[in-house]
């Protein structure tokens, strides 16, 4: 099982880009499963840094390609600072 740690992105956000661009789609429990995958979301506790309270969500995955699953998630919580 992989499991990532996503910092200030809600889930429905990669609940769209699986089911958009990974060939997923959605199930009962929140999930989002493919070919060979599945991945859960589970909020975390939010983390305060100073006066900002940041939404933590964990995403795990697990199945034969679950981490190509993990790898494209990853690459699409990026984002560019400035």
């Amino acid at each position: 099982m992989n499991r990532l740690e996503i910092r200030g992105l809600p889930a429905a956000l990669f609940r769209r880009y699986l089911q958009e661009e990974f060939d997923g789609r959605c199930t009962g429990d929140g999930s989002v499963e493919g070919d060979g995958w599945r991945a859960r979301f589970i909020d975390g506790a939010p983390l305060r840094i100073g006066l900002v309270m940041t939404p933590v969500l964990f995403v795990e995955f697990d199945g034969e390609r679950a981490a190509e699953a993990s790898a494209f998630v990853a690459r699409k919580a990026m984002r560019g600072g400035g």
